[in-house]
C-alpha cells in the first residue's frame, strides 16, 4: 500500500503509476421506455479516469488528475469494487517508488 500522508505535492508520476481506470457508475435516465430486468447493469454508465494512482486500500483507489503548486491536487476516489479494469500507462518515475508501494 502507498502511504502519502507526509509527502509534499510533486509532479504527476513521481508518487505512483499513471493509470487508466475503467469503472461503472450509477446513472439516472429520464423518459426511459424500456428497462432491462434481465441485465440491470446495462443501465450503469461506463466511466474512464486517467491519473496518478497515489493511494489505495481494500476499498478505494485515489487518482490525482491534475496538480498545481498554487491550488493543490484534483483527485478522484473510486471504489475498487466499481473498477472493471486498471491499465498502467506509465510506471512511477521516482527511484523510491518500489519502497513506497510495499
Amino acid at each position: 500500500m502507498i502511504d502519502n500522508r507526509n509527502r509534499e505535492a510533486e509532479f504527476l508520476g513521481s508518487v505512483g503509476p499513471i493509470v487508466k481506470v475503467t469503472w461503472n457508475d450509477a446513472a439516472s435516465t429520464f423518459k426511459e421506455y424500456r428497462i432491462n430486468a434481465e441485465n440491470p447493469s446495462e443501465h450503469l454508465t461506463i466511466c474512464q479516469t486517467v491519473g496518478e494512482l497515489v493511494a489505495e486500500d481494500d476499498k478505494a483507489m485515489v487518482l490525482v488528475m491534475h496538480g498545481s503548486q498554487c491550488d493543490g491536487a484534483d483527485i478522484m476516489a473510486i471504489p475498487k469494487d466499481w473498477a472493471q479494469n486498471v491499465e498502467v500507462l506509465r510506471e512511477c518515475t521516482t527511484e523510491n517508488s518500489e519502497s513506497q508501494q510495499e
